[in-house]
């Protein structure tokens, strides 16, 4: 139950905070040098010397194009969709707990649509983006939706968390 409180959590918060302050960015998701990642201006462009002999400097500047229309979209969206599969799979392991197979079963079905519902969603937001950072995020959020199911084992608490991440870089409210 505890690891079923710890993926709601994280699940919940993969959208949840990308409407929140640029304040989180710099702690979630530090830039090429180890600082902050956001919170100061950005021109998209490389910083000399930031990463001498090692990887380019990532821009780290907010989604632009249509990213704040698209943003909003992906997260009520998402937020939805993630609600649902964390209240049935909740419901999923309650009623498996005390034996009811076919109250399991159904809300197992319903957690999964959820799934699709969400992965979905991400897939057309994706496909609106204009900016193509916001886009490969979104795309590989939906691939990673895509791959879960209806079971705590299924999700991939590293892998959303570094989604969000980037997902907050890119949606700053």
């Amino acid at each position: 139950m505890r690891r079923l409180l710890v993926t709601a959590a994280i699940a919940a918060a993969l959208f949840a905070a990308a409407g929140c302050s640029g304040e989180r960015d710099g702690a979630a998701a530090p830039g090429p040098s180890g600082g902050p990642s956001a919170g100061a201006p950005s021109s998209g462009a490389a910083t000399p010397g930031a990463s001498p002999g090692g990887s380019p400097a990532v821009d780290t500047s907010p989604a632009g194009g249509n990213g704040k229309e698209v943003c909003e979209a992906a997260t009520k969206a998402a937020t939805s969709s993630v609600q649902t599969f964390v209240s049935e799979l909740g419901k999923s392991l309650q009623a498996a707990s005390t034996g009811d197979t076919a109250g399991a079963q159904a809300a197992q079905r319903k957690a999964e649509a959820a799934l699709q519902t969400w992965g979905n969603a991400m897939r057309e937001q994706s496909a609106r983006a204009t900016d193509e950072r916001l886009k490969t995020v979104l795309a590989e959020i939906a691939t990673e939706v895509g791959t879960m199911k209806a079971t705590v084992e299924s999700v991939d608490e590293n892998k959303l968390q570094e989604l969000q991440q980037r997902l907050e870089a890119l949606c700053p409210s």
